[in-house]
């Protein structure tokens, strides 16, 4: 039989139904067969779930801490507003700073998604936070705007390899359809972190000092950031066969296996290899580019939120000590809206890119109360504010979207590096869409932009459903021809060789 034949053989396979009965009969190590997985993933839960929670926190805790030293003194301190000659006031600086940030992002996030691949992760990722809450502590010796840009730039750069970064460990610790409950775990720190920033951002605003109020903010989360990142090196294991720390060989096992049943492809040191043929697959690829404008969209969202939230509300009338105290709801609003959608895509299987467009809905309600309802009585656009941040979770959906329907290691991190592109684009335009002459008008031009990008989620998600479906589909009519035999024989080289979810036929994606 020719090559050719061989590869046309191996590309015949059947549902991945048949596939995983046969192969969780044959290929698990007796010892494995000892642990109760249910109890395992109980385990890592508690030993990763926290530790990420609390890491990505503070990720969300730093880079947001313009937003309450906005109403501060940071403006006025480095000259972040400009006045004009007929006196109107420009903010342009300020969206430039925060958008800085998503600069030094945008280009660090993919070079740092195959670095990750390549060096042990924990101990990788633990340095960068290291070096970030540094970064986030020299804030206080900045003494102009050019000194805050380039400040932001370099703290976005080290903060971009912390979400590709967590989304190879949830990867590698979690089968597919336990993901999207995990990715909703530890992004819902965005919401958690809105509370606790509020509430010592309100104290640090009163404690008076030497210093101006908005530089104890940013002591304060450079400090505990450094502090962090000697829990994140001493406590996480760098992938599942590296933890004897915390798991006997059997656990250990099991979890490997965990990780080659879910087919993210190889595990291991050949998963730190780069393969120019991922990249090649990876840039032909229409999923990788609906991810990038999927995460797009939904980040124009942060505009009125992270970057420009403190100011909007305080436009409802209220104070600044005021503005930073009610600002917490928001925050539960992300959480209890993450945990629900995450909840919902793990507990219904199939049902992602259905359940996208409808977390969207809030958002699109939040909008529309603030735009359209009236601001003299402050608790309706108040409302409105709070349903904004709920965009965290369509967007955790599609983390656990991307993470599922992507295999081989190298493909799998530049997909997180092209939804974190996305989300990069978002965060960098959003700012430059809140006009604060249109204050008389409540920022009307923000909220039709937020509208049309949630919108645009909405319509890819569900056009995504149909190319998968239409792939699912295909791939089951080839499969039918197939021998059991020349299944497993097919899947195991194609596991050896880390296969992508294109050359895996047995692959189906996610819906």
């Amino acid at each position: 039989m020719s090559a050719h034949q061989d590869a046309e053989k191996d590309s015949q396979l059947v549902e991945p139904s048949t596939l995983n009965d046969h192969k969780d009969h044959t290929s698990v190590p007796p010892a494995v067969s000892t642990v109760d997985e249910r109890r395992l993933v109980r385990k890592v839960d508690l030993i990763l779930m926290p530790l990420l929670t609390i890491s990505f926190g503070l990720q969300y805790y730093d880079k947001a801490v313009l937003n309450s030293a906005s109403i501060f003194g940071i403006i006025a301190d480095l000259g972040l507003s400009t006045k004009s000659a007929s006196g109107v006031v420009s903010t342009l600086r300020y969206s430039t700073a925060n958008s800085a940030f998503y600069w030094g992002y945008i280009i660090a996030v993919l070079p740092f998604a195959l670095v990750l691949q390549r060096l042990p992760l924990a101990k990788t990722l633990s340095v960068l936070i290291f070096l970030w809450g540094v970064t986030v502590m020299l804030t206080v010796v900045c003494h102009d705007y050019k000194g805050l840009i380039a400040q932001r730039v370099f703290l976005g750069a080290l903060e971009s390899s912390v979400s590709p970064g967590f989304v190879m460990i949830t990867n590698q610790w979690y089968t597919s359809q336990e993901q999207a409950t995990r990715l909703g775990i530890w992004y819902s720190a965005t919401g958690i972190f809105s509370v606790f920033s509020g509430v010592v951002n309100y104290g640090l605003g009163k404690a008076g000092g030497n210093l101006a109020p908005w530089k104890y903010m940013y002591l304060f989360a450079g400090a505990w950031t450094i502090l962090w990142s000697l829990v994140i090196l001493a406590v996480v294991p760098d992938s599942p066969a590296a933890s004897g720390r915390w798991f006997n060989d059997a656990e250990r096992a099991l979890l490997v296996e965990r990780s080659k049943r879910t087919m993210v492809g190889a595990t291991g040191k050949d998963a730190q290899k780069f393969k120019f043929s991922h990249l090649k697959e990876a840039v032909r690829d229409i999923k990788m580019y609906v991810f990038l404008l999927m995460g797009a969209s939904i980040y124009v969202c942060n505009g009125g939120v992270t970057a420009f939230g403190a100011r909007i509300v305080s436009s409802f009338g209220y104070d600044s000590l005021t503005t930073i105290v009610i600002l917490i709801p928001g925050g539960v609003f992300t959480m209890v809206t993450i945990y629900l959608f995450g909840w919902l895509a793990g507990r219904f299987k199939n049902t992602t890119t259905y359940f996208i467009p409808i977390s969207c809905i809030p958002v699109l309600v939040g909008c529309i109360i603030i735009w359209k309802a009236s601001w003299h009585h402050r608790g309706v656009p108040l409302f409105g504010y709070y349903l904004l941040p709920t965009f965290g979770a369509p967007y955790v959906l599609l983390l656990a979207l991307s993470s599922a329907n992507v295999a081989g290691s190298t493909k799998k991190a530049l997909s997180a590096g092209f939804v974190f592109i996305g989300y990069n684009v978002g965060n960098i335009i959003a700012p430059y869409l809140v006009l604060t002459p249109e204050k008389a008008i409540k920022y009307r031009t923000t909220w039709i932009s937020i509208i049309i990008c949630m919108v645009i989620t909405s319509v890819l998600s569900l056009v995504l459903r149909f190319y998968l479906q239409w792939e699912n589909n295909r791939r089951d009519a080839t499969a039918k021809s197939a021998s059991k035999e020349d299944i497993l024989a097919a899947w195991e080289k194609q596991e050896a060789n880390d296969a992508t979810d294109w050359e895996n036929k047995a692959f189906r994606y996610s819906l």
